[in-house]
């Protein structure tokens, strides 16, 4: 089970928020939220950090081009709050950045990196743990949103 689009998500995250800092110059003058972007920048630690201790205990893969690895479909701890958390985290962090950065341009990366990991991983993803994992994952989805 492999994904068709082999863009690893993390690489994916640093390309849109190296874009984001670089095209910054069209938000002169606009005031940074500092609040919400430390908020986020924390919940994007959160969420992301504890998804990665359950699958480190579970003893499973958390590599997301390589599917067939996953042998423990993981439902506890961040995973009952979003069924992605580790994306999660990744949009968190976006959407901090865009918060410091200021301006409306910036909200373009948060808003491609949510469409662009729903299209081409998330579906594929989904697809792949259902025939893994069949009615437990099914049930799973039934109770725990795809995003939050």
């Amino acid at each position: 089970m492999r994904l068709v689009v082999r863009i690893p998500p993390l690489l994916l995250f640093v390309v849109i928020a190296l874009v984001m800092w670089l095209g910054r110059g069209e938000a002169r003058g606009a005031e940074p939220l500092l609040l919400p972007a430390a908020a986020l920048l924390l919940a994007g630690a959160l969420l992301g950090g504890g998804a990665l201790l359950h699958f480190w205990r579970q003893g499973t893969s958390v590599h997301p081009i390589r599917l067939d690895q996953s042998r423990v479909l993981v439902t506890r701890g961040v995973y009952r709050i979003s069924r992605n958390p580790m994306y999660l985290g990744l949009l968190c962090w976006t959407m901090a950045l865009a918060c410091y950065l200021g301006g409306m341009m910036v909200w373009l990366g948060p808003l491609l990196l949510w469409g662009w990991l729903t299209r081409f991983q998330i579906l594929a993803e989904e697809r792949a743990l259902h025939r893994r994992f069949g009615d437990a994952y099914a049930d799973y989805c039934r109770r725990v949103r795809r995003w939050c």
